[in-house]
C-alpha cells in the first residue's frame, strides 16, 4: 500500500468539501472539475456512468430544495502512487422549501470512493453512497427522469 502524503490528503479533503458545496449551492457544471468524465456514481437516486450523466441528474431535480452535506470520518488507503480508495459518513440536511427551516436530518450514508491523480490534480472515480439512515419524505422533489436513473 502507497503512503498518502499529507498535501495528498489535504487535496481530497478539499475536493470532498468542493463536491459539497456544488450541491449545496446547485453549482452543478463545477462537477466537472470534480469527477472523472468517466466516473461511476450510484446512490439512492440513480446509478450514473460519466460526469455528464450525472450532472443532468442533479439538474433533472424539480422544485425547492435547501441542502447543507457535510463529511465525517474520512479514511483514506493509497493503493498506487495515483489512486487512492476512500470512505467516510456524509450527513445531508435537506428541505424541500426555501431557507431558512427548521433543521432535519435526510440522510446519513457511508460513502464508497476511488480518487484518481491525473495532471496532478485528484478527481473522484467513483462514489458510491449506502444509506444507513434515511428520511424518504425529505429526499428531492420529482425528477424529470434523467439518465440511468433506475
Amino acid at each position: 500500500m502507497t503512503v498518502l502524503t499529507p498535501e495528498h490528503r489535504a487535496a481530497i479533503g478539499d475536493l470532498n468539501a468542493r463536491f459539497a458545496w456544488a450541491l449545496d449551492l446547485k453549482e452543478y457544471d463545477s462537477l466537472r472539475d470534480l469527477f472523472t468524465p468517466d466516473c461511476h456514481y450510484a446512490s439512492t437516486g440513480g446509478e450514473f456512468f460519466g460526469v455528464d450523466q450525472l450532472i443532468e441528474s442533479f439538474r433533472a431535480r424539480t422544485g425547492t430544495r435547501t441542502t447543507r452535506h457535510g463529511l465525517g470520518n474520512l479514511l483514506l488507503d493509497g493503493v498506487t502512487a495515483s489512486t487512492v480508495n476512500g470512505r467516510g459518513s456524509w450527513h445531508t440536511f435537506a428541505s424541500n422549501a426555501e431557507p431558512p427551516q427548521g433543521v432535519d436530518v435526510y440522510m446519513v450514508a457511508d460513502f464508497r470512493d476511488r480518487y484518481v491523480l491525473a495532471k496532478g490534480t485528484w478527481r473522484i472515480a467513483e462514489r458510491l453512497i449506502s444509506p444507513v439512515f434515511r428520511r424518504p419524505e425529505l429526499g428531492p422533489p420529482a425528477t424529470t427522469s434523467p439518465p440511468g436513473r433506475i
